[in-house]
């Protein structure tokens, strides 16, 4: 039951975190490969390892270790979550620092994940 709770907070960040980048793309009507001017080198670090190497790690976790419509559903629910909840209640996209928070909390609930399974 924790690591669900801990698989589906993961992904739930993941999902805010590419979800504020590409509106954050969209905003400065940029490509994919758009670096901010003046980005430091730690948030960008940070945003590539918490973003798709992350998003990646949990998803495949997922398939390995939970049921795979467990982790489509879960998907869709942050999804929606993220749409209709984080981006009302909060100033979208977000701003460096809650992106560096959330890309930590990715990390560490994939670290944990894969941790748990390698132990278990």
């Amino acid at each position: 039951m924790i690591l669900e709770l801990i698989f589906f907070v993961g992904l739930l960040s993941t999902v805010v975190n590419a979800r504020s980048t590409n509106e954050n793309r969209k905003l400065h009507e940029v490509g994919f490969g758009f670096i901010p001017i003046g980005q430091k080198p730690l948030p960008l670090i940070m945003s590539f390892i918490g973003g798709p190497i992350s998003t990646t790690a949990i998803i495949v976790w997922g398939f390995i270790s939970l049921k795979w419509y467990f982790v489509i559903a879960s998907w869709l629910i942050s999804g929606v979550i993220c749409r209709f909840f984080i981006e009302k209640k909060f100033n979208f996209p977000l701003n460096i620092v809650t992106l560096l928070y959330s890309d930590f909390l990715s990390i560490i609930s994939a670290i944990i994940l894969w941790v748990a399974y390698f132990i278990k």
